[in-house]
């Protein structure tokens, strides 16, 4: 029974919490509107229309998207948005990626054979945890999270059974999480299973290494699997801004502080956005850790349980086997997320490799709401009724309602102006929520039957239903949904085909200040139309109107260093927008003012070529005062910069410009031949046609394209054949195919 009974109400709380989706409302705040549907959107459209959705030609002067991770074209579960209304569909299975979540939880602690009523606290803990409910709109964090319980289920497997079937089981959770599109939480994720692993071999006698040996293998498998995605993303990497790590000070960027660790105790003791009320800086669901009070409670019970039976010799639970790993899994989890705040983060930041990959260090307390939520139903175990645990107990709830009592009367008290006090107003109420939960929790305790007894069901299906009232509470309006037409497709602007440009001080006052404010998320729905019709990086691609921006964690290098040229010098800003094919500039209403009285061409040929030894000699060209773009590019090798003639060649021009996913076709008329000048981010698998013969791209101007083209050539066509394609396709298909064959298979002497 409390098996249905978990999984239901599980199931049910997210009904409730989020019943809006029924009637076809969608989510919207944040990152939903300015990356993921967006970037889905635009490549269903590219499948529709018979294309691969390999480049994006809206963003950045074209950018990779398919190689762009968090799109996540190969995750099965993003497929249904092809036929499904997409930005619906996207929201309906970030909420199933919670049940994925909490089931595989159920399962885990299954496996390792922790009681019924501690396996639905641990699915109720983690499904429904403040760290994910609150990031539910970083739709890749909750895909790849909801697959860590699964892969610790299977590769528990692994080492205790070694059936071919577990390392199937592993390989497919593993290639699903990979493929989920959020590489920080799969790697924090496949980290744990991989300390896990260690950890259970070490501690057999004796060690079974050739186990350990097939979780390694079964997660390779799982590499595999995901091989056409990763090899992408990987070619990204390398020729990102984040190919040599990321500058020490946004890699602490989101370092938890650990006053916030009161949110352990109550879900809003800083407020909430959800109401407007949040009433310190950051995000809100960076910092959010609550995984309900009777879990948290239950997981510091067996702690000092398991401390105190350890410390008098008594017999322990057979499940509580692995509890000090998990002690310890929440113990790092929860120093690294301190990041700057503590020397240790910093000091593996400077000698280990991966810690300068990313940002946001309070990501780790995935580890620490993993092992809390583990602790928590292990904790069962420590639920008592000996006479100093209920008198204790008495005393607390005691407590918890004269705390409630006296938060309530508090206003009365307090001088006027202190009572109405924002701050003081939410500390009362997250009193006075606590309070109430901490006297529900102390009542159960009180009124629990014995284990085994008919009345112990009903009392452990009350058990859950009270930790889903507190976690669905806690839930309320982090992510605040609107009708679906918000995606619909606006009128666009066709007279502004030449791309426009969103300063950066622009665009941040325009998401975080106008209309994306952390500290209450009803700014945004109030302001809905406004945001929609703003043509913010990267809703722009809705409409498919043209932004040298590009709202993407993973930027092409050079182009990146481009981007900080035109920020750091404004005074020729206006010439570097022009070179990179940009007429219009936004203010943060949206507005777009013409950069020059004409649009930038898409193509040029250019009547002089000045080359370079270096970037830096480069650089100081494209920031000389009497450079102009129109007619002289900037090359990097050994040869002479000429000065621009007074005249201008008119024996070679560009008569059309045909731009379409993966190619571009530009129309020429040349007599004497010359250099031809696009302003399209220059990257790997872009290759060059003049009238049907192979060609040379050669990087012009730090960012961008230019090809020779000789006298007398009609066409120039360049085409994205990136090299990974068909070998990446390939190996993933080929691991499917071994996983697929050991699902199937049986292992020696195993019977049907």
């Amino acid at each position: 029974m409390v098996k249905r009974v978990s999984l239901l109400v599980l199931a049910g709380t997210l009904a409730v919490v989020f019943h809006r989706l029924l009637t076809g409302e969608v989510f919207f705040w944040g990152l939903p509107a300015l990356q993921f549907v967006p970037w889905r959107q635009l490549a269903f459209d590219m499948l529709r229309d018979g294309y691969l959705p390999l480049w994006n030609l809206y963003n950045g002067a074209g950018a990779p998207l398919f190689a762009n991770y968090q799109s996540a074209l190969l995750y099965p579960f993003n497929w249904p948005g092809f036929v499904l209304p997409l930005a619906w569909q996207m929201s309906v299975t970030a909420v199933l990626h919670l049940f994925i979540a909490g089931w595989g939880m159920w399962a885990f602690t299954g496996r390792l054979e922790v009681p019924a009523l501690g396996r639905g606290l641990s699915a109720l803990a983690f499904g429904l945890s403040a760290y994910l409910a609150a990031r539910l709109g970083t739709y890749p964090i909750i895909s790849a999270a909801a697959w860590m319980p699964w892969l610790l289920w299977a590769a528990l497997g692994v080492l205790t059974r070694s059936r071919r079937r577990d390392l199937a089981w592993l390989a497919l959770f593993a290639g699903m999480q990979l493929l989920a599109g959020h590489a920080q939480t799969a790697w924090y994720s496949l980290l744990l299973v991989g300390a896990f692993a260690a950890w259970f071999t070490f501690t057999r006698r004796p060690a079974n290494w050739r186990r350990l040996v097939l979780v390694g293998g079964a997660l390779l498998l799982g590499a595999g699997i995901a091989a056409l995605q990763l090899l992408a993303t990987g070619e990204l990497l390398l020729q990102s801004q984040r190919s040599n790590g990321v500058g020490y000070d946004f890699a602490m960027n989101f370092s938890y502080d650990w006053k916030r660790a009161l949110n352990l105790l109550s879900p809003n003791v800083f407020g909430s956005p959800g109401s407007g009320t949040y009433i310190t800086e950051g995000a809100f669901f960076e910092d959010a850790v609550y995984i309900g009070l009777i879990p948290l409670v239950s997981a510091l019970a067996v702690a000092l349980a398991w401390v105190w039976r350890r410390l008098r010799r008594m017999e322990r639970p057979a499940y509580w086997e692995t509890l000090p790993f998990w002690l310890l899994v929440v113990i790092v989890g929860f120093v690294m997320a301190l990041g700057k705040n503590s020397p240790v983060f910093p000091f593996l930041y400077e000698h280990v490799p991966t810690f300068d990959l990313f940002q946001a260090p309070v990501r780790w307390h995935i580890w620490t709401i993993f092992g809390l939520s583990l602790l928590a139903g292990m904790g069962v175990g420590a639920w008592g009724r000996g006479k100093w645990l209920l008198f204790g107990t008495r005393l607390a709830t005691a407590a918890c309602l004269g705390a409630v009592a006296l938060a309530l009367f508090a206003p009365r008290f307090l001088p006027p102006e202190v009572a109405v006090n924002e701050g003081v107003r939410v500390i009362i109420q997250a009193v006075i929520f606590t309070g109430i939960m901490g006297a529900l929790a102390g009542d159960l305790t009180l009124v629990q039957p014995e284990p085994g007894s008919r009345l112990y069901r009903w009392w452990s299906a009350a058990v859950l239903l009270v930790v889903a009232f507190d976690l669905g509470y806690a839930a309320q309006g982090l992510n605040p949904t609107i009708p679906a037409a918000f995606y619909d497709r606006l009128e666009a602007d066709n007279t502004a085909s030449a791309r426009a440009y969103w300063p950066e001080k622009t665009q941040e006052t325009a998401m975080y200040e106008r209309y994306l404010p952390f500290r209450d998320y009803r700014v945004a729905v109030e302001n809905r139309r406004a945001f929609r019709a703003s043509g913010l990086p990267n809703l722009n691609l809705l409409e498919g109107q043209p932004l040298l921006n590009n709202f993407d964690p993973l930027l092409v290098g050079h182009f990146a260093e481009y981007l900080d040229q035109i920020e750091a010098n404004p005074a020729q800003a206006g010439t570097l927008l022009l070179a990179a094919g940009t007429g219009w500039i936004v203010d943060a209403e949206g507005s777009r003012a013409p950069i020059v009285p004409e649009q930038p061409p898409g193509a040029v040929f250019m009547d002089a070529a000045c080359w370079h030894p270096g970037n830096s000699s480069l650089k100081a060209g494209l920031l000389a005062a009497d450079w102009q773009p129109l007619r002289q590019v900037h090359l990097l090798g050994v040869d002479d910069c000429p000065p621009v003639s007074d005249e201008s060649p008119a024996q070679a021009v560009v008569t059309s410009v045909a731009e379409t996913p993966n190619q571009i076709i530009i129309e020429v008329q040349t007599e004497t031949g010359g250099l031809l000048y696009i302003p399209n981010t220059d990257y790997p698998g872009w290759q060059a046609f003049v009238d049907g013969q192979s060609a040379r791209i050669l990087r012009a101007n730090l960012a961008f394209m230019a090809v020779e083209v000789p006298a007398g050539a009609n066409e120039v066509r360049l085409e994205y054949h990136p090299w990974w394609l068909l070998p990446g396709t390939l190996a993933s298909l080929f691991s499917l195919i071994v996983t697929l064959v050991l699902f199937r298979s049986k292992n020696p002497g195993q019977e049907g």
